[in-house]
């Protein structure tokens, strides 16, 4: 069966789970998405635990945090802060036609992905970039988790902290990186 992304190709330079959610929706629709992890560390998300589940409490055969955002794509570890590793990442990129990644502003500039150093690799590619405070303003290089970030900046951990006190509302385990 055909998707409706058949002969899209994504490279995803992204972690934990709301742009590789992102990433996994394009690969549902028939997108070839390659996951690029570095080769020291990889995803942080395959050490996540959330309501207190841990890896040894967990089915030893199965991590369904990390699979859930990673379903049907292909993946590979790069070391692109290496020569060799960007130059690797280079020619991947200019056999895609989206680059998503949830790295912040700052970290991009330091890895040598800014929009223009990406568009030297491939002119026409497309960049989707998601994080939870978007890629301008002051608080640019700040990341953050989807109930903090929602409560933070809605005004709602404003309404929600105790009259009198300097601490705001406790949330439960955040799930969402943004």
């Amino acid at each position: 069966m055909s998707g409706v992304l058949d002969g899209v190709r994504v490279v995803e330079l992204a972690s934990w789970t709301y742009v590789p959610s992102a990433g996994a929706a394009l690969a549902d629709w028939g997108a070839d998405v390659i996951k690029v992890e570095g080769v020291a560390f990889g995803d942080p998300g395959r050490a996540l635990v959330v309501g207190g589940f841990t890896r040894e409490a967990a089915r030893p055969d199965a991590d369904f945090l990390l699979e859930l955002g990673n379903r049907g794509k292909r993946s590979i570890a790069i070391d692109i802060k290496s020569e060799t590793g960007r130059e690797l990442f280079g020619r991947l990129l200019a056999t895609a036609d989206v680059f998503l990644t949830n790295w912040l502003p700052g970290a991009l500039q330091r890895a040598r992905l800014t929009v223009d150093d990406i568009r030297a690799f491939n002119p026409r590619i497309i960049i989707a970039r998601g994080t939870g405070l978007g890629v301008r303003g002051p608080d640019r290089d700040r990341g953050g988790f989807d109930a903090a970030t929602y409560l933070a900046r809605g005004g709602v951990a404003y309404t929600l902290t105790p009259f009198g006190t300097d601490t705001p509302a406790v949330q439960g385990p955040g799930f969402g990186d943004l």
